[in-house]
């Protein structure tokens, strides 16, 4: 997309902060929590395997899904949950020490999830923005951009777990505006689905930019003020 597709309606001398989605915005999420599931499976085979004379890797993801279905106030909660879940697994087959058996191959998990391999050009590109905008995250996700490598690049992350409901509710942008002191139309949000981040940040009155990787469909009522393929093209678009 270059400057002369920028919508007219969104004045980038106005903006003091660019809001970034995390996963699949900045990396691969989908990639990024395989890798981190089979280092979780890993765990297991070492230090749960009786587990794996019941259960297949399929099975197991089915019991997880299960578990959530049961458990619909852990559905935002995605980390409690999976830890939740693992106890509950362990303890089916009479580990004594299941909650600590969780605790630790969630770490794994959780550590392992970290370890994300950043779209070509990002960091490049968030160094360029920050030196014109204040750069803030928000995910529904449970990344951690000190352990990511990226805390350099931005001021704060905020979490959909630290909060009752995830995007697109207004409850997470809400606190992201008040966080950084600025009003809504002085932020463009950046992400890529069309509901969690484009309707929630536009349902607050943010300025809203798509990332469009081919895998979702806008069916929203209005258009985004930018719409891109890489985080790299706001460069050209917002720093003329």
């Amino acid at each position: 997309m270059n400057r002369d597709a920028l919508n007219m309606s969104l004045d980038p001398s106005q903006l003091q902060v660019l809001s970034f989605d995390l996963d699949d915005t900045l990396w691969d999420g989908g990639a990024v929590i395989l890798h981190a599931e089979q280092a979780m499976l890993n765990w297991m085979l070492e230090f749960t395997p009786d587990v794996f004379e019941t259960y297949s890797k399929e099975q197991l993801r089915e019991h997880k899904f299960q578990f959530i279905k049961n458990n619909p106030q852990l559905i935002n909660k995605i980390s409690e949950a999976r830890q939740a879940y693992l106890s509950e697994l362990f303890s089916q087959f009479n580990y004594t020490d299941h909650r600590q058996k969780a605790h630790d191959c969630f770490q794994t998990f959780y550590h392992a999830r970290q370890q994300v391999i950043l779209f070509d050009g990002v960091t490049e590109a968030l160094a360029k923005l920050k030196q014109h905008y204040r750069l803030i995250a928000i995910t529904n996700g449970n990344a951690d951009i000190a352990l990511t490598g990226l805390a350099d690049y931005f001021e704060f992350s905020l979490n959909a777990e630290d909060f009752k409901q995830p995007k697109p509710h207004g409850d997470i942008f809400h606190a992201a505006l008040k966080q950084a002191n600025i009003t809504a139309s002085e932020c463009l949000h950046i992400g890529d689905h069309p509901v969690h981040d484009m309707l929630g940040a536009h349902q607050m009155g943010m300025a809203t930019c798509w990332l469009k990787d081919g895998t979702r469909q806008w069916n929203q009522n209005f258009s985004a003020h930018l719409d891109i393929a890489h985080v790299s093209e706001l460069v050209p678009i917002l720093l003329k």
